[in-house]
């Protein structure tokens, strides 16, 4: 090839050149498409896991942003690059820009729209974040909550012909999230006959073992027994979704702050948890 061939084929760079830079460019188009896949990846996959271990919505964003960058951003530079300069040689010429393209929307596919749709995701939960609790929410205070249940927990056991200080019932309480997702508390009332509960707390150590009442009541008297129980929580505004076979089932106040309940079958256990409070000593657990 002569000088004056060189000129007509233009400023381009020789073929041997040519076809080292498209080559560079598609094989760096390649690299940083699987880049940008592992760095997605590794991003949605941070939400499976625990909550402490999961990124946080910026760095999210930013993740999404550089996966982007180097999977459409990157081929998209190499065939822009490829066709504005004149190359020797087909594969140079043609084969360099048409890869690039393919792998410019191979990445634009699966990578572009990640950031918008992390942008859009972030901007509906800071409008979430700015909302006020619900009135269900600041229906009642922790403390408040705490005692009402206790009663009305209290009161259900006794319907079941129980008494809810032998074994003693309990009252707990745990993180939870708000609607706007600022932490809050629930609150959770308790009480199971079990299997090895004393019939008198001051026979503990020594004294004769109630077995389960599963072991010993027919399904028939556990749904006389238990039934009681159900209707004094339907008349305080709880609804039955489902009945358990051998009596019982699971209750929800819906609209309340009260939350559900469930009542064990044969009359063994009864659980009442409060949907979530406003509490302002609550701790982020997280």
């Amino acid at each position: 090839m002569t000088g004056d061939d060189d000129e007509v084929r233009g400023d381009g760079a020789p073929d041997g050149k040519g076809r080292a830079s498209a080559g560079g460019w598609v094989a760096g188009s390649i690299v940083a498409l699987f880049v940008g896949w592992w760095l997605a990846l590794a991003s949605v996959l941070s939400t499976a896991g625990p909550w402490s271990d999961r990124w946080s919505d910026g760095g999210m964003l930013l993740a999404y942003l550089v996966a982007a960058a180097l999977g459409f951003g990157v081929p998209l530079s190499g065939f822009l690059r490829l066709r504005r300069e004149q190359r020797d040689g087909r594969s140079a010429r043609v084969v360099g820009p048409v890869v690039c393209l393919l792998l410019t929307a191979l990445g634009g596919v699966t990578l572009l729209p990640l950031p918008f749709v992390q942008g859009v995701r972030m901007a509906a939960d800071a409008a979430e974040r700015a909302q006020p609790p619900t009135d269900q929410e600041t229906a009642r205070t922790v403390a408040q909550a705490r005692e009402e249940l206790r009663s009305l927990g209290d009161r259900v056991v006794a319907a079941m012909g129980r008494d809810s200080s032998s074994p003693p019932a309990e009252v707990e309480t745990d993180t939870c999230r708000l609607d706007n997702h600022g932490v809050g508390t629930m609150v959770r009332y308790s009480w199971f006959v079990g299997d090895g509960a004393p019939t008198d707390p001051a026979t503990a150590a020594t004294g004769p073992q109630v077995p389960s009442p599963s072991a010993t009541v027919p399904d028939a008297e556990g749904a006389r027994m238990s039934e009681p129980a159900v209707h004094l929580l339907q008349d305080e505004g709880y609804e039955l979704t489902q009945r358990f076979d051998g009596g019982g089932g699971r209750l929800a106040a819906p609209g309340d702050w009260r939350g559900r309940a469930t009542i064990g079958q044969r009359a063994e256990d009864v659980l009442l948890e409060s949907g979530c409070l406003v509490d302002p000593d609550a701790v982020d657990e997280d």
